[in-house]
């Protein structure tokens, strides 16, 4: 796909709209959307964070049929991306996986749509976005005229304070003092998006996403009928869940481990067995997560505190030793930071992460939760 490498550059603009020219064409683009009944397109994403070194593609085909009626304005739909089907059929909602011929899912409103792949800045979304965008005086908005390809585009731009778009109320809300900057190419002679560019106030140019919509058509193809429900699908099996362990309880010992440790200049290795004598915090922690990296400053702030007289340990779960070498240079912590430690999560029933585990000095758990709180911590090691 040649759109892949656009954008990386900046666009070439040359006629900046009037105020009361720009409130027009975001009426007019949100206008266009919500008269849309019945969409096809394809997908292509990037994601690119360049400040914890994370970069994704993805890409899919997303068939909606609208409702402006419903919640979402949606009425049902079908999502596939890669090896999986996902269909919405307006009261169930089933992840269909083609590879093993297993599926999962049940029941759902249009709320519990809004963690998919495809939805993630998708013209659904801005289908319920746009219009309150455009009638809402407060929120900064501009439009450039520009060109990609030697062919005319609308560069519309707008920044939301402390929200970003999401399915189906049209916005999700942040505590956290941000904000949000979007630039969505509009094709002029439909009024419908090609492009959608996001990046925020804390992190700058060290990350954006990058969403590409080609092959639009407002008339496909309806799927089968058969195809909106279980029973449509032949061959396909309930998905058995996967027994996990509960996280393990306080007052338990942890089995004897071993894992592998970056050091300034080499690796190393910790054994649990070294930990004995002293307080013991374990942070386990994945590379995407958002939240992991808000942990990072607070185990820093811990290790402040304590210095010497708790043991802190950061324990990588899934990353080669490479990615997790970025870390090391990132954060130069004193504390160890070991990776491989999956398998140890598993065993202690982590499977989500960050999680935190508090030992006391004869190696017996006090503490062990998901996520990190820094002030949890504290208190469970009596200080």
């Amino acid at each position: 796909m040649r759109y892949r490498l656009l954008l990386l550059l900046p666009l070439f603009a040359w006629q900046t709209r009037s105020q009361s020219n720009t409130d027009a064409i975001f009426h007019q683009t949100a206008e266009a959307l919500e008269k849309l009944q019945v969409l096809q397109y394809d997908t292509y994403r990037e994601i690119n964070n360049y400040k914890d070194n994370y970069f994704s593609k993805n890409s899919g085909t997303s068939y909606f049929e609208f409702n402006n009626a419903k919640e979402g304005k949606l009425d049902r739909c079908q999502l596939s991306s890669g090896s999986m089907l996902q269909v919405y059929n307006g009261t169930e909602l089933f992840n269909l996986y083609r590879n093993d011929k297993t599926y999962e899912g049940g029941k759902s409103k249009p709320s519990g749509l809004s963690n998919l792949s495809l939805f993630f800045n998708s013209i659904a979304t801005l289908r319920v976005s746009l219009p309150i965008i455009a009638a809402d005086a407060s929120i900064p908005k501009s439009v450039k005229d520009t060109m990609v390809d030697d062919k005319k585009y609308l560069l519309l731009k707008f920044a939301l304070h402390k929200k970003a778009l999401e399915f189906p109320t049209g916005f999700t809300s942040f505590d956290t003092e941000l904000i949000k900057y979007y630039e969505l190419l509009v094709e002029p002679s439909t009024m419908l998006p090609f492009i959608i560019i996001d990046r925020n106030s804390i992190m700058q140019d060290q990350y954006y996403t990058k969403t590409i919509f080609t092959n639009i058509t407002t008339n496909p193809p309806a799927p089968v009928a058969t195809s909106w429900f279980i029973s449509g699908h032949e061959g396909y099996t309930l998905k058995e869940n996967e027994k996990r362990r509960p996280i393990i309880a306080a007052g338990s010992k942890l089995p004897d481990w071993s894992l592998p440790a970056l050091t300034t200049g080499s690796a190393d290795s910790l054994k649990s067995a070294t930990l004995k004598g002293k307080k013991t915090v374990i942070e386990f922690w994945i590379k995407n997560c958002g939240y992991c990296m808000l942990a990072f400053p607070e185990v820093k702030e811990l290790e402040e505190k304590f210095g010497t007289a708790v043991n802190i340990v950061s324990i990588n779960a899934y990353e080669e030793k490479e990615e997790v070498e970025f870390f090391y240079k990132r954060e130069k912590p004193s504390y160890k930071m070991l990776y491989g430690g999956e398998k140890l999560a598993n065993q202690l029933g982590i499977y989500a992460y960050p999680a935190v585990v508090v030992l006391d000095e004869n190696g017996m758990v006090v503490l062990a939760k998901g996520g990190f709180n820094k002030e949890d911590v504290v208190r469970a090691l009596g200080k």
